[in-house]
């Protein structure tokens, strides 16, 4: 069965694939805010045929996941994350991030460094958070019925290009409007809770993932966000590939994302 209940949480049912060769370090997709796995339909197929093993997971309050009552956090995230390597015996794991997930990615290479072989990061944001978020969470929390309104809004003003197809923004857009209003806000909360100690540009944030000893591969279009990966600094293995088309980057350009990836993999696994 592709869902399983991490341990004594009985209101939560996570749907997730398992596909591909099972002797291989598997890689583990997960998605942004108010996403899905779906998201990732153009990497599954190239990194299946790569030879990969290739989980995706549709986070609690996302996708075909239950929708239990808050927290929604990047922290309440790992802590799933955690369950289904356990819950597959899965010793480590790379873990293929974008956007919103990124951070949640960042925490468990941090706190669990056991399990992580190397991350993916496409579009982090840990690094370009800040007062628009606490604004919007405040917009949103003020009226919480409109806070799928206010999400879709907020993808709208600025997470495209002109050459986004017109179905990824119409699917984006949907998709924010079905959202549960407690999964909307709460995501947002749990991503401003974060502000100043895990993300944004500060000392204690920039510390943190500096915590990170798994080698990584950056794939980005935002000049802040690449240059804080300098800034924390470079390991062995890590790089840098830039993409500039905006949160979608791996949805518009999937071919060249995918050979990013395929790539840098040979290169660390």
């Amino acid at each position: 069965m592709p869902f399983f209940q991490p341990p004594n949480q009985e209101n939560v049912s996570l749907f997730y694939t398992d596909d591909g060769a099972r002797a291989s370090t598997p890689l583990l997709l997960l998605h942004g805010y108010l996403c899905d796995s779906h998201d990732w339909s153009a990497q599954i197929p190239a990194l299946l045929s790569a030879g990969h093993r290739v989980l995706a997971l549709d986070l609690r309050g996302h996708g075909r996941s239950t929708t239990p009552p808050p927290p929604y956090s990047p922290h309440i995230f790992a802590a799933d994350i955690l369950a289904l390597l356990s819950h597959l015996s899965i010793p480590s794991v790379v873990l293929i991030a974008h956007s919103m997930s990124t951070i949640t990615a960042s925490i468990v290479a941090v706190e669990h460094p056991h399990l992580v072989r190397a991350l993916v990061l496409v579009h982090p944001i840990y690094a370009i958070t800040g007062p628009a978020l606490s604004a919007l969470l405040e917009e949103m929390r003020a009226d919480a019925a409109r806070a799928p309104e206010l999400a879709a809004r907020f993808f709208a003003a600025g997470m495209y290009t002109p050459r986004t197809p017109a179905w990824v923004q119409t699917w984006n857009r949907r998709r924010a409007l079905g959202a549960d209003p407690e999964v909307v806000v709460g995501c947002m909360a749990g991503l401003v809770a974060l502000e100043g100690m895990v993300t944004g540009r500060g000392e204690a944030a920039r510390a943190y993932m500096r915590r990170r000893r798994a080698p990584r591969l950056v794939v980005s279009g935002v000049d802040t966000a690449m240059e804080w990966e300098r800034e924390v600094g470079w390991g062995e293995g890590d790089e840098v590939r830039e993409v500039r088309e905006g949160a979608f980057l791996h949805v518009v350009e999937g071919d060249v994302v995918n050979g990013y990836i395929i790539e840098w993999l040979k290169k660390i696994l």
